[in-house]
């Protein structure tokens, strides 16, 4: 398991491309995915991307700018996501906070799901992560 870390620039058009996959093999309405958001802006002592390499899939992409990450999990639901963002936020012993979007309930394109995420982080975290911009 070591899941594929991209540049933040890649975000909108991974996601954009996922679903036209979907789309093109006519499965959009049966293979969900999620997005999920966390920050671990007190946490700079511990390699972070390599440990996030290290417990998502190969099919998981991880972005991240800084300190703010966004995974997108392939083949996720919503529960699947909460339970892994869960367990993160645990193992860094933070407040659990539910900063996911699922396609296609969310949105269907990379533009609505990273807007509604980034609403979503704010509610919650009150700020704004430049990976989301």
């Amino acid at each position: 398991m070591s899941s594929i870390t991209f540049s933040k620039i890649n975000l909108t058009n991974l996601i954009d491309h996922h679903i036209a996959l979907l789309e093109r093999f006519g499965i959009k309405d049966e293979a969900p995915f999620s997005l999920i958001f966390f920050s671990l802006n007190d946490q700079k002592e511990i390699d972070n991307l390599e440990i996030f390499q290290r417990i998502l899939r190969r099919t998981d992409a991880l972005f991240n700018h800084d300190s703010d990450y966004v995974v997108m999990l392939t083949g996720t639901d919503w529960n699947g996501a909460t339970e892994l963002l869960s367990g993160i936020q645990q193992f860094l012993d933070q407040e659990p906070l539910d900063n996911i979007v699922t396609y296609p309930e969310d949105g269907e394109n990379s533009k609505i799901l990273i807007k509604k995420l980034r609403e979503i982080v704010e509610d919650n975290c009150n700020f704004t992560s430049e990976l989301l911009k």
